[in-house]
């Protein structure tokens, strides 16, 4: 056996340029197969939650529990985006039928005496808002420890979390007009407010509306800016400082003495009645709503939606809200990516546009 050892011939120039490009051939060929592969199951994985989804969808619209399905359906309409996904096993006819659902008209007659708001010449500490001051006697439970006139409190509920702010002097409540679209932190800078909150309807396809045109009842300081569609919700203030909530074509909102109102709905509260929960028919979504309580204080209610932390509220949840913080009238009001609270200089809720700030809007309930 012959102990030396075997050498390679050597290579030219040539043959050396080969053996390098097959070397980068089988390197991109190896990489290709494991791209596919990654891909293939990607792609596998997406059929498979795809078909997972339409399983879970097929079960909530066609399953036993009609409740279940009117939530998910509105809640999928609400957001608009997302409009087409009940219509995949619904006709068009069964999505109406669920739409008008919530649809309810109520010849409810407003009843303006039951707020009865403080006068200046009531009370020695507190003459504007004798409910709520620094004393712990609120029959509230509410205690406006600092005296600025504003309570800001937390709310939770069934997988929803938000903000409730109490203005206890409701003059210091007007409606701003935003002109062709302004964001809530432009409209309180503009007009000299502390706080504010979205309001009403606008022209907004496929949710990419800049905010320039209200939509329904509209009334700035007497000016009317959107005639509606014959009788609206509407929320709104008369001049003595009094909101008034419910169903108003335009007659009926200047022989009320309604000054400055936006359109939106449906009315949670009227009259101290809370609205039948079964006539509320909705998703689950971020909300906006205001309300009034018997001494005249403002509510209001923001509650975020579409996120882990806070996944949405429908209207039963925000008319509870508003009876548990003692609404006398109360409203919902637009929601969805519109819902934004501003107070002393920043957003303090968490807003569920794309930019995950505030929206352009045609107006808001602003506090001086």
């Amino acid at each position: 056996m012959s102990n030396k050892k075997e050498t390679r011939p050597e290579l030219n120039a040539e043959q050396v340029q080969e053996l390098r490009q097959r070397r980068r051939k089988a390197r991109r060929k190896r990489a290709g197969v494991v791209i596919d592969r990654i891909f293939g199951f990607l792609m596998a994985t997406v059929i498979v939650v795809g078909l997972a989804c339409l399983g879970l969808e097929y079960v909530l619209v066609k399953g036993p529990s009609p409740a279940l399905r009117d939530t998910f359906v509105m809640t999928m309409l609400e957001t608009r985006r997302f409009g087409f996904i009940p219509r995949i096993f619904l006709t068009q006819q069964e999505v109406e039928e669920i739409r008008a659902l919530k649809s309810v008209h109520q010849n409810v007659d407003f009843d303006p005496t039951l707020i009865q708001i403080a006068s200046e010449n009531e009370g020695e500490e507190n003459p504007a808002q004798p409910l709520d001051g620094q004393s712990t006697g609120s029959p509230y439970g509410l205690v406006d420890e600092d005296g600025d006139g504003l309570i800001l409190e937390e709310v939770h509920g069934r997988g929803f979390s938000g903000y409730m702010l109490i203005v206890l002097d409701p003059s210091r409540v007007f409606i701003a007009n935003g002109g062709g679209g302004l964001t809530i932190e432009t409209m309180v800078q503009n007009n000299g407010a502390i706080a504010g909150i979205n309001a009403g309807a606008f022209y907004d396809p496929n949710g990419q509306g800049s905010g320039g045109k209200p939509e329904g009842l509209t009334i700035y300081d007497g000016v009317v800016a959107s005639y509606g569609y014959g009788c609206d919700p509407i929320a709104g203030f008369d001049e003595n400082h009094i909101l008034h909530v419910g169903y108003h074509t335009l007659e009926q909102a200047v022989n009320s003495g309604i000054v400055s109102c936006v359109s939106f709905g449906p009315p949670l509260i009227i009259n101290g009645n809370p609205a039948d929960p079964a006539e509320l028919v909705s998703g689950v979504n971020p909300r906006t709503a205001i309300g009034q309580r018997a001494d005249g204080a403002i509510l209001m209610l923001v509650i975020d939606g579409r996120q882990g932390a806070s996944m949405g509220a429908n209207y039963t949840d925000c008319m509870e809200m508003m009876l548990q913080y003692g609404a006398v009238n109360a409203s919902n009001m637009d929601g969805g990516s519109s819902t934004v609270m501003y107070l002393n200089g920043q957003v303090i809720n968490s807003p569920s546009s794309a930019t995950g700030g505030s929206r352009w809007l045609p107006n808001a309930f602003l506090v001086r």
